[in-house]
Formats: structure tokens, C-alpha cells, sequence
């Protein structure tokens, strides 16, 4: 079988041009989606030079580029498959009138010269190189779905040892891609100001023609992948040297220019890039793509877009390239420092030197004042732009950067002349530090960055280390501190894995055999043969391995790695792909759990081959199987192409103890734990001996990934990560930022990590007994909970029926509402001292209870409000009105004007006020109740989910865990020394 046919299954073609064709394929191994390209043109260079270079780019780590996973040559053609990155380019954003903030433009800028840094440096491979890209433009730049770029379409063919073959576009370009060299004719002149007169230069002699050179068609993949169509070769004519150091060499072009006769070869260089990310912005800025003759560009306007901006662009953009930035790194220097550039700045230092020596008081103080108005505009600016990185990064999870970015912004508006605070700075405190989460649950604790992307992971039993696989390195983390322990070489296929043994000992597929590592320590255990696939047994004292491609698994003693067993498959091999394989040890190592590419699934027992189970035969049908021990029992899962199945097998017995058959797939856990099986949106655990299902979760859409450890689950849906208790309550739910390939938990720590990032996000269980007020049965359904003026009692009420708690959790009252049918409405009520909960029917009538023993106080006609749901409420000098269908919004009540808008898609039940603060209250329509903190002015400075009440300026939380928290309300300076903490 072919390495094509056997590692990758093309899914659809992308698109095709001069250069080759691209295809959206599966890597088998690694069960994730690729870009697969084909190239056309035939390799010049040895094989082995080439494999050489290409294992370079294999290497290649950045968050901001597409990672390289293979290279293999076919019958003459060759092939590379690298990331498949979702999200849009940006041409298509700039195609139908998007129009960019500078804002964005310059975080993008950033990331892009981040990348470009890394690639032209020469620190990649033996000996260290330097790689340009060539082909920098809108349609090589994905917008991902958080926001970020990465720079696709990576020039890899000068690592396939072919020197002529480059793509670049027309407008993009540098001078030097189409053979113009000007550091020589006019070195010194800024040819972005003049032009030379057409007599002294004839340009048009060394241009292509725009059908030539415009190679802006782009092939896109279903979610915007950008493949770059290769242009053909430009004549050309003798050799040359690349003139970055072991840099692949690029298309040289011809010089030519009035006065010098003669014709000689240049090669693009860093310097070509650099000029490319100048259009590139010059685009993204003005919505116009460049000319492509570099000096016939018309300079961006400075009074349009911001002047610093603008001089950085063209400096990227002077067709001299001895007059541009010489490195990426100097240019992305130049945009991190655009405040401290600003000409106004140092202008107005110019002025006040000055100011200082002629007249020391009268221009001071004069100078100081306009600074301060020039100073709060620019500091507006930059809060506003710090504030969005700092959202941005709590969002991906980075709860460190986004207190980074919050503090920077509090510690700059500290100053007398400035506002004390932000408020959406406020509002990722909070949110950052977890301040108003009072629930047992998982919170986001902190992020793990990463050599690269992972694309396997285990976690120990404690929770305290993980380890994860990385091209090939394994990276040993610590979860608590976050720590990179250490890098350990890996053998060179995707699909290795790792165990863990126990706490301390790490069990990898290392470069020269199976290696048991001790982490503490830091050194090698022992060493076994070659693995790719590995297996411990429960009670730790097994290991077992087996290579890709062999026929016989080896087992070993955990504890001196001395070979215990080796097991003939009779010439039998797994399946190629880490997902579609079961290789599995039972509880003591005795039996081993092995599925085959023939569709045959068997167990073997170390006593012997007469001791063997056959579960099926070859030919099954079955290509994908998991699956593992719990205690006696074996459990698995097989899949076919048009059916499933799960069986449970009694180990002792020889036989199967239950199961059934489905067309759709499962998923399945089988372990110490238990047998857990999940189809589409539910999981449950199966009893082996009885076969009852206990379900364990039942979610709104199909689960994708689970894990169960002790009495938690967390689930990863296409949009969510959510978090189940014991008694399958959720307990905390987060949105998605990116794809969770990688799931595992461990001891109240979870580690979730994505094939496309280099990022892990750990998350720990906290508990907050100290909040808690009252404890109630968290099976009493109740629409509302409510607390007693006088703090001793908690009221729970639906329309059905009240519950009143004492402090102890003792239920002190219930009763049973009369014509529960015709209720129209409730409000808790207290006032004077007193607190009670009015029932209004639809019939007029209203009853009383009183809220410390449920008695029935009085009986009264209420106020009927006609047809009108809408509620209006007063606060202050505020009025808000809340429409039953609608968004509530905040008026000043002496002059009408509209002042906010606050939160979409929920019912505004209250507004409170909560000393210098005001409290909105909220319930969405299946039933959810939050809240949010306002300032005066009603920006939003918190989210408070689970807010049920509001009492003086405490904030009153009703938890579905049958749980009743308090929070006092945090003021910024208490927020900042909670921060400064956490650092």
C-alpha cells in the first residue's frame, strides 16, 4: 500500500494551478484534517538533500504559521501536507468592502513580522538557515476564528532543492522579483517621493505583464484555506548565490537600468519580504492594492490614517531595499513603539526643552496643558486597544496575559489628570480573577505555551504534571506553575504515544526504544525496543509496546523494563492511525487487548495461547476499534463503513456479557472507573453485570469528546467545554475559542489543548465553602430564590409551590400554591424590616405569605396591568425601560436622551441599586438567571451569572448544586491587589 493511500485520505480537491494541485485530505495518523499538495514540477536535488530539508521545515514551530507534518515522493511527484487552517483569508474580507481598524491592523502587522522574524533567521537546522516566503500578500493571510493571522502558502519549493520555482504577485512584489535593482543607480534617493524621468529609466523593458505577473488566483477550502498558484519560472541564465545565509535560493531576475549595460541576476531576499508587508498593509489600510510598479506607488495620506503608520509603510515600500527595514524584526519594533514615535511626542519634549531654558514658567505650564489634551487622547487610544487584547486573551483562555494587559492599563490612569479606571478593564478583572464564580467547579486557572502543537496528551493520576507530544519531543509540564520540565526526543513517527506509569514515572516512545522516565529525577529509567503504541497495566507493575508496521507486541516489568514476554501476532498488524487502533493491558498485565488492520480483534494471555480469546476473525468488517479493561470485564467498540457495535466480555467466563449494535458511532471510556459508552448527545455508564444504562450527561448537541475521572465529566461539543458533577448536574460551561482535540482530567485538574495551537488551558476545581449562606435539595425545582430581610431564611418559589430553608438547610415551611394554573405573577417584597412573597392570579385576587414561616398573611386585589408586559424602573436620575420583546434601554430622565443599551436576548426582571453601584437583574426563557454590574452611567463592569438577589450592596448567588453564595461587590483597588496576587 501507498504512503498516500495508507496515511491520507483526499477528502475533496481545493484547486489547481501552474504549480500543482491541492486537496483537503485526512491524515489518517493523526485524525485531523490537512492541506495536501501535489506539485507538478520534478526535484533537481538528491532525495536525501531534500528529505534534510524538508525535516527542517517539519521543525518549524510558530503560532502564526502553518506547521509542516510530511513530505513523501510517489511515482515522481511530490508531496507535502501541512496545517489545515480554518478561517478566511483576508482577500476575500478586502473583496466584498471590509473595512479594517487600525487597530487590527496593527496587532496584525505584529503577528505577521513576528512570524517573518522566525522564519529569516537562520536558526533552523544543521547548519542553521534562514527561510524567505516570497509570496506575502492578503490571500496568504487567514483571519482565524479568534481573530488572529497566520501566514499560509509557505514557499516550500525552495527546500525541494527547485531555485526557479517562487511564486509572487503582482502589486506585492518587490522590484527585485521582476529583476529591478535600484540600490545601486539611486542609492541615498527615497524613490517613494520621486520618480526618475522616463529617459534616464526604461522600467518597462524588465516588467512582465500584468497577465504575466498577476497570480492572485486562489484556490479556497471550506473555511477559506488559501492555496497560492505557483508562477512559472523566469527565464534566466547562469548561476548564483543566494545572498541570505542558507537561505533557499529565490527567483533571480535580470538588472537592468539606463546607463548600465550590463544584465546580472538578484535575488529576492528578507529585504523582498519586507517590502511585500508593506503592500500588504498598504491594502489592508486603504482598501487599494498597490501598483506594481513600486515607483509609481502613491503614498498613503497622513491626515486619513495615522502618520507613523503611514512612514513605516513606506519605508517597508522604498524600491530601494537598502533604504528599507533590513530585518523584520526592526519593523515590528517600529510598530510596538508607535506612541513613543508619535512626532507630536517628541516634539512637544522639543518644545518643553526649550520652554525651559527661554521661558521656565509661562510655556511650561502652557506646553503641559496641551500635552495633557494630547496625552488623554492618545491614552484613550491605547486603553481602548489594550482592552481589547485583554478580553481577546481572556477569551483564548491566557488568563495571565489578560491581567497583564488590565493591569497596564489601571497602572497608566493612575495619574491625577486621568479617569481612575475603564470599565471593560473592570469587567476582565472580575471575569479574569473569577471574583463573582462563587460555584464548585472548574475555572480557567492558567495556559501552557507550548514548542508547538500538540497531537497527544496524558495527564498523571495526581493532576500535578502532564505531558505532551510535540512533532517529536514529548514536553513534560507542570500544571500548578506551568513550567516546562522537560524535552524529551521522541521516535520520528506521529503517531507515539505516552503513558503514565505513576506520579513520578513517565513511560514515552523514545528516540532509540520505549524509555521509562523519572521526572523528579529527570533521567532515564530504563529502555525497551522501539514502540509507537503503548500500554500500562492498573496496578502499574506492565508495560507493554509495540512498534508501527511490527507483528508482535512486547511486555516488560515497569519497575526494571526486563522483558517479560514477547507476543507473536502471526504476521497480523494493527491498523495505521492512533485512533482507529485498541492496545490495551488489563488490570495486572495478564491479558492483552490487540485489534488488526484484517478486522480480527483478540485477546492474549501471557499464560499462554491456549488461554486466548478470539473475539473476531479476519475480515470482520471492522476497521476502527477502542476500547480497554474495567476490573474482569473487557470493553470495546468496533466500526465499520455502515454499522457499530459495543460489547462487554466477561474475561473469566470467555463470554459476551451484554452490548448492542447501532449505526451510528460511539464513543467509549473502559477503565478503573468503569464502562462509560457515549452515542451522539449522551453518555452513560454501563453496569457490566446488569446492563442498565445510568446516564451521566445529556446534552443540547452531539458530544465529541469525554472524559471521566473520579465523580467529574467534562464534555467538548462543537461550541463548548462543559463540566458534569456526580450526579450529572453541570457545573461550569466555556465557549469554545478553538478546536479541543485534546481532552484529559486528572484529580480536580483538567488540560485542554487543540492539534492547530501551541496552547494549552488548564483548569482547576475550586470550591468556595466560605460564600455559602444556605444548603437546600438541589432536586426542589424553584423558579426563584430569595433571602429574608433579616438574612435567617431563604425562600425557593415557582409558580407551583415555596420552600422556606433555615441557615442549617432544614426546611422550615413548603406549601402547595392553590390554582397554581391561574397564577400571573410573583414578587418578593421587603420592605420595613418585614419580608414576604406576593402570588397575583388572573382572576385579581393576591395572596400574602410571610417569607420567615409560610403562613398565609392576608388576601388582596391587585392591580391588574392590562395587556402592557412592559416594565419600567427608576434609579437615580435614570429610567429603564423593559420591553417583553426587546432590549431594555436606559434613558436620562430629565432630558429623554438615550444613554445605554444593556444586555440582548433576556428579560429585565430588576433593577437595583447596590451602594454606588447599580444592579440589573435577568432571566432568559428557559429559565437562567444572571446579572449584571453597572456603574453609574450603566457601562457594564461585571457579569454576574446565577445572581438571585440583591441585598444592601451584598450580591446574593443561587447555585444548581442546591447552594446559596454571598459576595460582597469589589471596587477596582481591591481588584488590583487581587491581581497583583495572582501574578
Amino acid at each position: 500500500m501507498s504512503q498516500m493511500d495508507s496515511t491520507y485520505k483526499i477528502i475533496r480537491k481545493l484547486g489547481s494551478g501552474s504549480g500543482g494541485n491541492v486537496y483537503l485530505a485526512e491524515h489518517l495518523r493523526l485524525n485531523k484534517k490537512v492541506v495536501l499538495k501535489a506539485y507538478k514540477s520534478r526535484i533537481t536535488a538528491s532525495q536525501e538533500l531534500v528529505r534534510r530539508e524538508v525535516d527542517i521545515l517539519k521543525e518549524l514551530s510558530h503560532p502564526h504559521i502553518p506547521r509542516v507534518y510530511d513530505f513523501f515522493i510517489e511515482d515522481g511527484n511530490i508531496y507535502t501536507a501541512m496545517d489545515f487552517i480554518e478561517g478566511e483569508s483576508l482577500d476575500k474580507a478586502l473583496k466584498r468592502g471590509e473595512v479594517f481598524s487600525q487597530a487590527q491592523i496593527i496587532r496584525w502587522a505584529i503577528q505577521l513580522l513576528d512570524a517573518l522574524a522566525y522564519l529569516h533567521t537562520p536558526i533552523h537546522g544543521e547548519p542553521p538557515k534562514g527561510y524567505v516566503h516570497s509570496d506575502i500578500k492578503p490571500a496568504n493571510l487567514m483571519r482565524t476564528p479568534n481573530g488572529d493571522i497566520c501566514l499560509i502558502d509557505f514557499n516550500i519549493s525552495g527546500a525541494l532543492g527547485e531555485k526557479n520555482v517562487i511564486g509572487f504577485s503582482a502589486g506585492y512584489a518587490s522590484p527585485e522579483h521582476y529583476g529591478q535593482d535600484f540600490s545601486s543607480a539611486y542609492a541615498g534617493d527615497d524613490l517613494t517621493q520621486t520618480m526618475p524621468a522616463e529617459e534616464e529609466t526604461d522600467l518597462t523593458q524588465t516588467m512582465l505583464s500584468e497577465e504575466e505577473t498577476d497570480l492572485t488566483q486562489t484556490m479556497l477550502s471550506e473555511g477559506g484555506l488559501t492555496a497560492t498558484e505557483d508562477t512559472e519560472a523566469l527565464t534566466m541564465a547562469g548561476e548564483f548565490d543566494g545572498s541570505l545565509s542558507g537561505a533557499p535560493s529565490g527567483t533571480p531576475g535580470y538588472y537592468h537600468s539606463a546607463g548600465i549595460s550590463e544584465r546580472r541576476l538578484i535575488t529576492p531576499d528578507v529585504r523582498s519580504d519586507i517590502y511585500s508587508v508593506g503592500a500588504t498593509l498598504y491594502h489592508l489600510l486603504s482598501g487599494k492594492r498597490p501598483k506594481k510598479n513600486a515607483t509609481e506607488v502613491e503614498r498613503l495620506s497622513e491626515e486619513h490614517f495615522n502618520p507613523q503608520i503611514v512612514r513605516i509603510i513606506s519605508k517597508a515600500m522604498n524600491p530601494n531595499r537598502d533604504l528599507r527595514y533590513q530585518t523584520a524584526q526592526e519593523m515590528k519594533r517600529d510598530f510596538l513603539n508607535l506612541r513613543e514615535n508619535d512626532p507630536r511626542i517628541r516634539r512637544w519634549k522639543r518644545r518643553r526643552r526649550a520652554a525651559a531654558i527661554l521661558f521656565p514658567t509661562f510655556f511650561v505650564i502652557g506646553g503641559l496643558l496641551a500635552f495633557i489634551g494630547l496625552k488623554r487622547i492618545q491614552m484613550m487610544e491605547n486603553w481602548l486597544k489594550r482592552t481589547e487584547y485583554s478580553q481577546a486573551a481572556l477569551e483564548r483562555g491566557d488568563v495571565e496575559e489578560a491581567l497583564e494587559d488590565a493591569l497596564q492599563v489601571i497602572s497608566e490612569s493612575s495619574e491625577q489628570w486621568l479617569p481612575q479606571y475603564v470599565p471593560g478593564i473592570q469587567k476582565v478583572l472580575t471575569e479574569s480573577l473569577g471574583v463573582y464564580d462563587l460555584s464548585d467547579s472548574y475555572k480557567i486557572y492558567r495556559t501552557i505555551e507550548l514548542p508547538s502543537s500538540p497531537i497527544y496528551m496524558e495527564i498523571s493520576p495526581t493532576g500535578k504534571t502532564g505531558a505532551a507530544l510535540c512533532g517529536q519531543t514529548v514536553v513534560v509540564f507542570d500544571t500548578e506553575n506551568t513550567e516546562i520540565l522537560a524535552e524529551l526526543p521522541t521516535d520520528s513517527s506521529p503517531i507515539s504515544q505516552i503513558k503514565y506509569l505513576n506520579n513520578d514515572t513517565l513511560i514515552y516512545a523514545g528516540n532509540s526504544g520505549m524509555t521509562a522516565y523519572d521526572i523528579k529525577a529527570g533521567r532515564d529509567l530504563w529502555k525497551g525496543d522501539k514502540a509507537t503504541a503503548i500500554s500500562v497495566s492498573a496496578d502499574g507493575k506492565c508495560v507493554a509496546g509495540i512498534f508501527d508496521g511490527d507483528s508482535s507486541a512486547t511486555v516488560y516489568d515497569a519497575e526494571t523494563g526486563e522483558v517479560k514476554q514477547r507476543i507473536d501476532f502471526g504476521g497480523r498488524c494493527q491498523n495505521i492511525g492512533i485512533k482507529d487502533n485498541l492496545f490495551a493491558l488489563n488490570h495486572d498485565g495478564a491479558l492483552l487487548g490487540v485489534s488488526f488492520e484484517d478486522g480480527s480483534l483478540q485477546i492474549f494471555s501471557l499464560k499462554g495461547p491456549e488461554n486466548d480469546l478470539v473475539i473476531y476473525g479476519k475480515d470482520s468488517g471492522y476497521t476502527h476499534f477502542e476500547g480497554g479493561f474495567s476490573e474482569k470485564y473487557f470493553a470495546f467498540l468496533a466500526a465499520g463503513k455502515e454499522k457499530s457495535v459495543f460489547a462487554v466480555i466477561d474475561t473469566e467466563k470467555g463470554e459476551e456479557a451484554g452490548g448492542f449494535r447501532s449505526e451510528n458511532a460511539f464513543g467509549l471510556q473502559a477503565d478503573g472507573s468503569g464502562v462509560y459508552v457515549q452515542s451522539e448527545n449522551i453518555l452513560v455508564k454501563i453496569n457490566p453485570v446488569t446492563g442498565e444504562q445510568i446516564p451521566v450527561v445529556t446534552m443540547g448537541e452531539d458530544i465529541l469528546r469525554f472524559v471521566v475521572s473520579g465523580e467529574d465529566t467534562v464534555v467538548t461539543s462543537d461550541k463548548e467545554i462543559t463540566f458534569f458533577d456526580k450526579n450529572a448536574r453541570q457545573t461550569s460551561c466555556y465557549k469554545k475559542e478553538y478546536q479541543s482535540d485534546l481532552v484529559c482530567m486528572a484529580n480536580g485538574t483538567a488540560v485542554i489543548g487543540s492539534m492547530d495551537r501551541p496552547i494549552l488551558r488548564i483548569m482547576q476545581y475550586e470550591e468556595n465553602p466560605k460564600a455559602e449562606r444556605f444548603t437546600y435539595d438541589p432536586e426542589y425545582d424553584h423558579r426563584e430564590a430569595r433571602v429574608s430581610s433579616d438574612g435567617e431564611t431563604v425562600m425557593l418559589f415557582s409558580y407551583q409551590n415555596f420552600r422556606i430553608y433555615d441557615r442549617e438547610g432544614t426546611v422550615l415551611k413548603e406549601v402547595m400554591l392553590p390554582d397554581s394554573k391561574h397564577v400571573l405573577d410573583q414578587q418578593f417584597i421587603r420592605e420595613d424590616g418585614m419580608s414576604y412573597l406576593e402570588v397575583t392570579y388572573d382572576n385579581g385576587k393576591a395572596d400574602i405569605y410571610s417569607a420567615k414561616d409560610g403562613a398565609l398573611l392576608r388576601e388582596e386585589s391587585a392591580e391588574m396591568s392590562a395587556e402592557n408586559l412592559d416594565e419600567e424602573f427608576l434609579v437615580d436620575n435614570l429610567r429603564i425601560e423593559s420591553p417583553l420583546h426587546g432590549t431594555p434601554t436606559v434613558y436620562d430622565v430629565k432630558t429623554g436622551k438615550e444613554l445605554a443599551r444593556l444586555k440582548k436576548d433576556t428579560y429585565l426582571t430588576y433593577v437595583e441599586k447596590a451602594g454606588d453601584y447599580i444592579v440589573a437583574q435577568y432571566i432568559t426563557a428557559d429559565g437562567y438567571r444572571s446579572g449584571q454590574l453597572l456603574n453609574k452611567k450603566c457601562e457594564v463592569l461585571a457579569e454576574l451569572p446565577h445572581l438571585c438577589d440583591v441585598i444592601g450592596d451584598k450580591l446574593i448567588f443561587d447555585y444548581p448544586s442546591g447552594s446559596v453564595r454571598e459576595s460582597g461587590i469589589y471596587n477596582v483597588d481591591e481588584l488590583i491587589r487581587m491581581a497583583n496576587e495572582f501574578r
